[in-house]
Formats: structure tokens, C-alpha cells, sequence
């Protein structure tokens, strides 16, 4: 920097020396030799140019003062701080010495410091969380290293990137084809791994699987062929893109275990009793007529216990399956689409799905496996190059039918493809497919009759779900009714915010408020000794669901006050307090609805912190408390409780308040006015469909 200056000054000096001396020097010299100029015009022309030449000199004096002045008060300084920064880019502690008593930097030195220092501080907070987080994966070893279920990794390929020490218990004969980049198909058969790998990815990229993120399955040991218990979850992208999956490896058996004992033992006397009162009929033709009755009796309640029997053994045997053998919650689009992807390898079928999709229970990998073969068989037989699949619900099962143009398939061709693992799988699944005409003319289907899942009828789990947005102002405060108010700034307001946790999400359906907090933010601080928080008895049950939310559990509330009680208190809490929430019009749906149950009329104005983010933020799509929180920088703790939820967004607001002043919102009519345009704006939106 100070030879680039010096150069620069340098050059000028130079510049304006050649431009003003030189023509000067060349007009003298012609002045002196040119003889025929009037002798008073040349002593004139001389004299100003000698008074040139003089400013010349002096404006080069005062260029030098002005230099030497730039210099001491802004080059030096500037060409310190360079220094001084370059050096801080690569050492800790930055080494700032203090700026000269002259400079002409104004705050710009105090300000670098302070960046400086900020910058230290960030450094030693990146060092110490790489120790903890060092603390932690030391931890997190300890915790896998010391699990008793067999755990390992995989990638897509099936090398193993992660195992732990019940791994290697678990493959202790081949423990020399346990280690890192080794495949685990060395250890274990192939196929149920890959048809579960595919299905889970298959899953991932569905809309409909919900939370399912596990799917558990038997798979062969190689080394002495007992079953392992597996379940595997798909792990999310990395930054390169792979994709990795998490095998627990449970108690494993080489074979099923054998029916329970109890209702076979139960044969025994019936059978016995009928068949000496059938030996006895058949021996004595001629019994008199009532003891032919009572024989017949016999052998009449002897049959019926026999058929209960039977039918206790039925539903023992579906028992040990479902108990044994892993059902797990299936989505029939998953499996047909799973299928149809393995159908285009080779020669096989183009599968193609038709009607609804169903929930139902089965063996995703063993299933699979078998309906494969199955169906290509069927293709060879029908000479079909394209199977229709369609999932029916009837008869307490899920039919799910293959569909072909046509004629049936005989049951001898049938039978012929049945190999023991497919035996294995229906049984396990308790179906018995068979070929029969379509009810569409001219096709013929193969239907295989499965167990239905009760997802069917009570929806897909799911996620934690955000709160409903409810772009309904009607709820608050309308604008030309705050008077007086509306002029008042927002800096040195009285505000409560607030949050309620639920039975539901739909008040008008009966849903009720299990706890109601707030908190109090005057002049700008957050009051965190003002806070109200109550439980609510909500005189229904609260829904499991509900509960996984929030937490809060019937036991919990039973004693607890009614909303009666509890509103009015909360109302005497609020004062003429402006009320604050996120999605305010969610939580003011409830207390409206309660109005006159209790008494009580919440007529205070109210602020919404989703729609104050949309305003300040209109690029952003994402305005959920969460990710408001992680812009502005707002720690997040308690979350989904009435009173933490309540200081987050309390948290928020003081945030969103100073990035409102900036835009010039710093009264509530204003911040109101705001709001409610982002509510035209959304409602515009829902219209067109965005």
C-alpha cells in the first residue's frame, strides 16, 4: 500500500510539473528568440510567466503538504490496519496495536478491534465446541460399543462403512468377513437385503409412508444358516449424495418355532368321545329310539367341539405367524412399484397399477421374492407382456389382484411354480392365490388375498405437524377500531405473548385447550418473572397423537381447573396488554370459541409474528417458528410447551421489532396495516392456487 501511494502522488507530481512547466519553458524561449516583438510585450509575456512558474512551485508546495497531511492522517493508518488484518486472518489473538492520536479513520480502527475480538471469541467457541463435539463421538462410541443388538452400516453396495462389537458376536465363526469396506453379503444372503435397501428407498420418495422409516425382515446367515432378525432404516444423503443403511441384528433361530400344544391337546377327548359313540351306533342297529338320540347328541356336540377346536388352532396359527414372523405396515403402491422396478430386469413383465392404493400387512423382502418368479411365470403362461395390479379390500383382507388379457390360468400351472419358499411365504401371509375371470370382459387376474393393516382406516403416522395457518383477521382486532392505539410506538408498548397447547387441531370439532402461558415484554425487555402458565382439565380424553406433540398426558391434567376458571385468570393476566402469538389466529380461534362459556371477552389487539416474518421476508417460503428462530439468530428451548414456545416467540418479536423500525413500521397501526396486507396477499395466493 505505501508504495502504491507513493508511486501515485508521484506520478501526479510529475504530470503536473510536465503540464504546466513545459509549455512555460517553450513560450520563454520563443519570447527570446523572437526579435520582433514589441520589447514591452516581451518583458510582459516573461513577467507571467515567471508569476506561473511561481504558482506552479507553490501548488506543488501546497500538493506536498497535502500529501505528507493524507499520509500521516489516512495512508499510514490504512496501510497499518492492512497489515495489522492480514496478520489477523491467520493468528489468535488478533495483535492490534492502538491506531496514530491523528488519524483521519474515524471509527473504522475501534471498529476493525471489534471484529477482531469478536472474531477471537468465535475461534475459541469453534475450538471448544470441536472438543465437546470430539467428548461427544467419544460418547457415542462408548454408547454403540456397548449395545447388546448387532449393529452395522452399509452403503447402497453393501460395504460396511460402521459395525460394533455384538456385530462381531453375532458373526463370530466369520469374523474375518466382518471389517470396514468388506461387504456384508459375505456374511449374509443377498437378496432379502437388496429387496429391502430398494423398498426403503422406495418408501423415502413416496408421500404417503409418513414416519414409517424401518422395515424389519428375516435374512439367512451364510455361514450356518440361521435366521437373523433384521430390522433397517435408511439413512439421509450425505454431502456427497450416498446414501447409507443402519442394520440391527436381533436373536436369531434357525427355524420357526412349533404351534403351541394347547388346542391340539384339546382333540384328543372330543375325537375319542366321537369316535366310541360312532363305534357304538355302528355295532348296535337296533338300540332303542331315545338311546340312538342321546349317541346321535353325542357325536352332534362332539363334531361342533371338534370345528372349535379347528378354529382355535386357526387363529393360534395366524397368532404364531403375526407374533413370529415380521408383518409390518405396507403400502400396496410401495410393493407394486418395488415390483415392477425388479420386473424390468431381464425378460419380465411391464407392471402397471391401477385403482386405490391400500394398507396392508406383510413380509415386504420375503413377498417380494416370491410374488417375482410368480409372476413371471404367469407372463410365460398368458403370454402377457404387460400385468395390471390392483388392491382390493374384502372379506377382511386385502385382495391383490394381477390382472392379464385373457383366459385364466389352470390349476395345474398353478401348483407347477410352486417352489418351498413360496409355500413359506403364503403360509406366512395366510394366502392362497388362484386364477378366475375378471369382472372386466376378456381378462382373467390372479388373486392373492393378504392381510389388511389398521392404517387403513385411522391414516398414516406422521411427523410433527405445524399449527394450521389461519389467515382469518376477522379473529383479531380490526384496524380502524384501535383509535387512539393505533398511533401508539411500538417500542414502549405492553405486550403478552402467548401460546396454548391442544387436544387437536380443530376447535370447532371439540377440540380443547390443555394449557394456556404467556409472557410480558414492557419497553422492549422480555419479563421472564411475568409469566402465567396453567394445565387445563379439558373434561376429554387427549389423543395419543396429541400427546406425542406436547407431552402432556391425561394424568397430568386430571385435577387440574377447567377452562372456566383458568380463561378468566389469564384475561386478568393480559390486562390491555397487545396480545402476541404465532399464528395468532390459531390460538384466538380457541379463546373465542370460549368467550361465552366463560365469561370473559378478548378484545385486546394482537400481533402475529408469522405474518410480521412474511412481511419483513417475503422471499422466504419457510415461517415456521423454527426457522424464524434459526434466522434471527433466537436459541430454541422447550419447544412445543406452552411456556417455552411462549419465550421463543416473545424472543422473536423483540428481533422482528428492530427489523421493523428499519422498514419504518414503529407504531401498532402500522405493524397491523402490515400484517393485514400479508393476509390479502396469502388469501390471493390460496386463490391462484400458489
Amino acid at each position: 500500500m505505501m508504495r502504491g501511494r507513493t508511486r501515485f502522488w508521484g506520478a501526479l507530481a510529475v504530470a503536473l510539473t510536465v503540464a504546466l512547466a513545459g509549455p512555460g519553458l517553450v513560450v520563454w524561449r520563443m519570447a527570446e528568440t523572437m526579435p520582433a516583438l514589441d520589447e514591452t510585450v516581451t518583458e510582459w509575456l516573461k513577467q507571467s510567466l515567471a508569476m506561473g512558474m511561481l504558482a506552479l512551485f507553490c501548488l506543488v508546495a501546497v500538493l506536498a503538504q497535502l500529501w505528507a497531511w493524507l499520509d500521516r492522517g489516512v495512508w499510514k493508518p490504512l496501510a497499518r490496519l492492512d497489515r495489522e488484518l492480514e496478520i489477523m486472518a491467520g493468528q489468535d489473538p488478533p495483535p492490534f496495536g492502538e491506531p496514530e492520536a491523528d488519524h483521519l479513520l474515524d471509527a473504522l480502527p475501534e471498529n476493525a478491534r471489534r471484529l477482531a475480538e469478536a472474531l477471537m471469541h468465535a475461534r475459541r467457541q469453534v475450538k471448544e465446541a470441536l472438543t465437546g463435539g470430539n467428548e461427544a463421538m467419544e460418547h457415542l462410541e462408548n454408547v454403540i460399543r456397548h449395545l447388546n443388538v448387532g449393529l452395522v452400516v452399509i452403503r447402497a453396495d453393501g460395504d460396511i462403512v460402521l459395525y460394533n462389537p455384538a456385530a462381531q458376536m453375532r458373526f463370530r465363526q466369520r469374523q474375518e468377513s466382518l471389517g470396514l469396506g468388506r461387504s456384508l453379503y459375505d456374511l449374509c444372503t443377498r437378496a432379502p437385503l437388496e429387496t429391502s435397501m430398494a423398498f426403503l428407498q422406495r418408501c423415502h420418495a413416496s408421500t404417503h409412508c409418513g414416519s414409517q422409516g424401518e422395515i424389519r425382515f428375516f435374512c439367512a446367515a451364510i455361514h450356518d444358516g440361521t435366521l437373523l432378525d433384521c430390522a433397517m432404516s435408511l439413512f439421509p444423503l450425505n454431502r456427497r449424495g450416498v446414501r447409507h443403511f443402519l442394520i440391527t441384528f436381533r436373536q436369531g433361530r434357525a427355524h420357526a418355532p412349533q404351534p403351541p400344544q394347547r388346542s391340539l391337546e384339546g382333540l384328543r377327548g372330543a375325537v375319542a368321545s366321537l369316535r366310541a359313540a360312532s363305534e357304538t351306533l355302528a355295532r348296535h342297529g337296533d338300540m332303542e329310539a331315545d338311546e340312538r338320540e342321546r349317541f346321535m347328541a353325542v357325536v352332534h356336540d362332539e363334531g361342533e367341539a371338534i370345528a372349535a377346536h379347528m378354529r382355535a388352532v386357526a387363529s393360534e396359527r395366524h397368532d404364531l405367524a403375526a407374533s413370529h414372523w415380521v408383518l409390518t405396515d405396507l403400502h400396496s403402491s410401495d410393493l407394486i412399484a418395488t415390483l415392477a422396478r425388479r420386473l424390468k430386469s431381464g425378460d419380465g413383465p411391464r407392471l402397471r397399477e391401477i385403482g386405490e392404493p391400500l394398507w396392508l400387512q406383510a413380509d415386504a423382502p420375503a413377498l417380494l421374492m416370491a410374488l417375482e418368479p410368480m409372476l413371471r411365470a404367469v407372463a410365460v403362461l398368458a403370454r402377457a407382456t404387460t400385468i395390471e395390479a390392483e388392491a382390493l379390500l374384502g372379506d377382511r383382507r386385502v385382495y391383490l389382484d394381477f390382472l392379464w388379457p385373457g383366459t385364466p390360468l389352470a390349476a395345474g400351472d398353478v401348483e407347477s411354480w410352486r417352489t418351498p419358499l413360496l409355500e413359506e411365504t403364503l403360509e406366512r401371509h395366510g394366502c392362497e392365490p388362484w386364477s378366475m375371470p375378471h369382472r372386466r370382459a376378456g381378462y382373467a387376474m390372479l388373486r392373492l388375498p393378504l392381510f389388511p393393516s389398521p392404517r387403513q382406516w385411522r391414516g398414516a403416522d406422521t411427523t410433527i405437524p405445524e399449527r394450521p395457518e389461519f389467515y382469518d383477521f376477522s379473529l383479531l382486532e380490526p384496524f380502524d377500531q384501535l383509535g387512539r392505539r393505533a398511533g401508539q410506538a411500538l417500542a414502549g408498548m405492553n405486550f403478552v405473548v402467548f401460546d396454548t397447547e391442544t387436544t387437536g387441531l380443530h376447535p370447532s370439532q371439540g377440540d380443547e385447550i390443555i394449557a394456556i402461558a404467556g409472557v410480558r415484554i414492557v419497553n422492549g425487555r422480555l419479563l421472564r418473572g411475568e409469566a402465567f402458565e396453567r394445565l387445563v382439565d379439558p373434561g376429554r380424553p387427549i389423543p395419543a397423537a396429541s400427546t406425542w406433540i406436547h407431552g402432556i398426558t391425561e394424568e397430568e391434567v386430571q385435577g387440574q381447573p377447567g377452562i372456566g376458571t383458568v380463561l378468566p385468570q389469564f384475561r386478568e393476566f393480559i390486562g390491555d396488554a397487545v396480545l402476541v402469538a404465532h399464528n395468532a389466529a390459531f390460538d384466538m380461534r380457541f379463546l373465542k370459541l370460549k368467550e361465552p362459556e366463560c365469561g370473559v371477552r378478548f378484545d385486546n389487539p394482537v400481533l402475529d409474528t408469522l405474518l410480521l416474518s412474511v412481511y419483513l421476508h417475503s422471499e422466504v417460503t419457510d415461517h415456521t417458528l423454527d426457522a424464524i428462530a434459526k434466522r434471527l439468530g433466537v436459541e430454541v428451548h422447550g419447544r412445543h410447551t406452552a411456556l417455552g414456545d411462549a419465550i421463543v416467540t416473545a424472543e422473536v418479536f423483540l428481533k422482528l421489532l428492530d427489523l421493523l423500525a428499519t422498514k419504518g413500521i414503529s407504531s401498532l397501526g402500522l405493524a397491523i396495516g402490515a400484517s393485514e396486507g400479508m393476509v390479502r396477499i396469502r388469501r390471493q395466493q390460496t386463490k391462484a392456487g400458489y
